[in-house]
């Protein structure tokens, strides 16, 4: 026997020892009665349908043959209503039809664009707007807020026109005479009313104080003095109930402009969406809040014209007796 033919023995009877242990490790750990359940799975057998279900987890796509009249459509410069059934070609369900963009359009713009025509009748030209009938999507960019601040239908930039979801634009209501004369009647009262207590109600109750034994130069003077000095002495500028005065006079101006209906409150357009959808209690709280704030920042503004007649009457004493 050859050398080699003894190695190659000796190797598979190490190979066949290695292969026994590893039998015996394997059905120690597996238990005795392992070789009676322990087997290969057999092949699973083809489901039904095969191609059906490549189709339906979109490992194959089926493509529709096009027609034979959407083939000999080959040229670039021809309109889409050849292909949706208006020109010689077979009509494409692909393309939407003049009728239904007309139809896509109307719904766009609120409505405002008429009814649809007539399937006999051709596309009657609109009188509202110069842009064509043929071109729907110039008709629909031109609703589109333009580059610069102020968009279409007078709307900020980015905002959808007030007609977008089929609801009618308000127009908006032009101020009346009492509207635009509601500040000035505002400043004018307030002035009236400090004009009185200067000229009238605090001399009155200066002479009533002094008996009169001021000099005639010495009104002036009071009301020069509050520029650099507070009304602290007993010949300085009377205290005077001007104040309950003046707001007497701001409530009878805001309950008369209540009434009448003067100023309506008109809310943000968010606002005004949201109001509708709100349970009950919460747009009354927010309309008499919005009605509370208009009221303080009118109250506000009478209080600045007030303020600026005492600083103008305390400059004009200070140069009168200069």
């Amino acid at each position: 026997m050859s050398a080699a033919a003894k190695a190659e023995a000796r190797r598979q009877a190490i190979l066949s020892r290695r292969s026994d242990r590893l039998a015996k490790l394997t059905t120690s750990a597996r238990g005795e009665d392992a070789p009676a359940y322990m087997h290969d799975d057999p092949p699973l057998a083809p489901l039904p349908h095969a191609s059906n279900l490549r189709q339906f987890v979109g490992e194959e796509t089926s493509l529709p043959t096009p027609p034979a009249g959407s083939r000999r459509i080959n040229n670039a410069s021809s309109s889409s209503f050849a292909a949706a059934g208006l020109g010689n070609g077979t009509p494409d369900p692909s393309v939407w039809s003049a009728e239904q963009q007309q139809q896509l359009l109307n719904a766009l713009m609120g409505g405002n664009m008429g009814p649809p025509p007539l399937p006999g009748q051709g596309q009657l030209p609109s009188t509202d707007s110069p842009i064509p009938p043929q071109d729907p999507l110039a008709a629909l960019m031109a609703m589109m807020p333009p580059q610069g601040d102020q968009g279409a239908f007078g709307m900020p930039p980015g905002m959808p026109p007030p007609n977008m979801f089929g609801q009618a634009a308000a127009p908006p209501k032009k101020k009346t005479l009492l509207q635009k004369i509601m500040p000035l009647i505002h400043f004018a009262a307030a002035w009236i009313l400090l004009t009185y207590f200067v000229l009238w109600k605090e001399p009155e109750v200066f002479d009533a104080r002094t008996h009169g034994i001021a000099s005639s130069d010495g009104r002036w003077r009071r009301w020069a003095e509050l520029g650099w000095q507070n009304a602290t002495d007993g010949l300085g500028v009377q205290f005077v109930p001007f104040f309950w005065a003046f707001t007497t006079l701001t409530i009878v101006l805001h309950s008369w402009r209540i009434f009448k209906g003067v100023d309506p409150i008109r809310p943000h357009m968010l606002v005004s969406l949201a109001l509708p959808h709100l349970p009950p209690p919460l747009p009354s709280i927010i309309l008499n809040v919005m009605k509370y704030l208009q009221i303080g920042s009118v109250f506000l503004d009478d209080i600045a014209a007030l303020l600026f007649g005492v600083g103008l009457l305390v400059w004009l004493a200070s140069w009168f007796i200069n």
